[in-house]
């Protein structure tokens, strides 16, 4: 019988990547593992992107290695964040010995493992420079349970107020800046209340030092804003007395472009519209749901657009609502995402 190791993100699997991803297949599939620091008694080792290094480039032959590599690292463009990441993980832990060239040796284990999990197509055709066995997974949402569409999940009465809901970690705050000229002007047209679902404390530098208070930063908004708790039970029933849900990203930095389409499936597992920026994941994600390209935005002027038609129109919400819900319960759904975890593990003999 296969072995199976796992190394976390962090060793209380409390990031969603911890379960999201492998150990999210794990349980999908009724699969035991370990989480390791090393190869012993192990046929499979699946690691995140907090394993160390050095220590897996050492790895034996005859432990199948599969690297997880959700994020567009290849895209990120060299600052004294990246210079520093080397330093950082191995004060911090993650890594047995400092590096001055993390990404250098990033794409040593790149070279050693024996398969490679990424999130998007564009990321995989980078990756197959310096990999033969590279696979694209999403990530597995089954923790979030489905909101069926009610008679009205596009809110209401046309000129009640409007709540808009966005969801993730403290690093992609930032994106947020471009939405908020938009969202005053609809608060003036029929008020806005915005709900933020993330922790209202988090380290804002390598997810472990700077804490930032999140109170403090939205108090300059001009916006009546609501925080929550990140819980999946929390944010299903923040989800499910919203109007509307947005999804921003900061086009202009190629890791974040980068990103797949995960936080637009989790808001139409949940049943809302979703505006977005416009990436290629999301226009992958909204050509195959059927939503308008409308709902992607590449400016300020066209979040101001989307949002104030999103407002006034009541049934373009469900229709948008209506066509998301049905991709992320099928071509994005469950099993889909499964059996693209199958295959990965098909490809190394497993």
């Amino acid at each position: 019988m296969t072995s199976f190791g796992y190394v976390p993100l962090h060793p209380s699997m409390a990031p969603p990547g911890d379960r999201r991803r492998f150990p999210g297949y794990a349980e999908g599939r009724s699969l035991d593992f370990s989480v390791v620091e090393g190869w012993d008694d192990v046929d499979v080792a699946v690691l995140s992107t907090e394993a160390d290094i050095f220590r897996w480039c050492r790895a034996p032959v005859d432990v199948a290695v599969v690297l997880d590599l959700p994020d567009a690292f290849l895209d990120e463009v060299p600052s004294a964040k990246t210079r520093a990441r080397g330093l950082v993980k191995w004060v911090a832990g993650p890594l047995s010995r400092p590096v001055m060239d993390y990404d250098r040796a990033m794409r040593r284990l790149i070279d050693r493992a024996d398969a490679v999990v990424c999130s998007t197509p564009e990321q995989a055709e980078k990756l197959n420079r310096h990999s033969g066995n590279v696979h694209v997974a999403l990530d597995l949402h089954a923790e979030i349970e489905p909101l069926s569409l009610g008679e009205d999940p596009g809110g209401g009465a046309q000129f009640s107020r409007l709540d808009v809901v966005w969801e993730g970690m403290h690093p992609t705050l930032a994106a947020i800046e471009q939405v908020l000229p938009a969202l005053r002007m609809v608060d003036q047209i029929r008020g806005v209340t915005f709900h933020l679902v993330t922790d209202p404390v988090a380290p804002r530098f390598m997810n472990r030092f700077l804490m930032r208070n999140l109170h403090e930063v939205v108090s300059s908004w001009g916006l009546t804003v609501e925080i929550h708790d990140w819980e999946v039970g929390v944010l299903r029933d923040v989800a499910q007395n919203c109007d509307v849900a947005i999804v921003p990203v900061v086009r202009e930095d190629p890791y974040q472009l980068g990103k797949p389409e995960n936080r637009m499936r989790i808001f139409w597992r949940l049943g809302l519209p979703v505006i977005a920026s416009d990436t290629p994941a999301h226009r992958r994600a909204v050509e195959l749901a059927g939503v308008h390209l409308d709902t992607l935005c590449a400016g300020p002027e066209e979040w101001e657009t989307a949002l104030v038609s999103y407002a006034a129109d009541g049934v373009g919400r469900r229709f948008a609502a209506e066509k998301g819900h049905a991709a992320a319960l099928g071509p994005y759904g469950d099993e889909a995402v499964l059996g693209a975890w199958d295959q990965v593990f098909a490809s190394v003999g497993v």
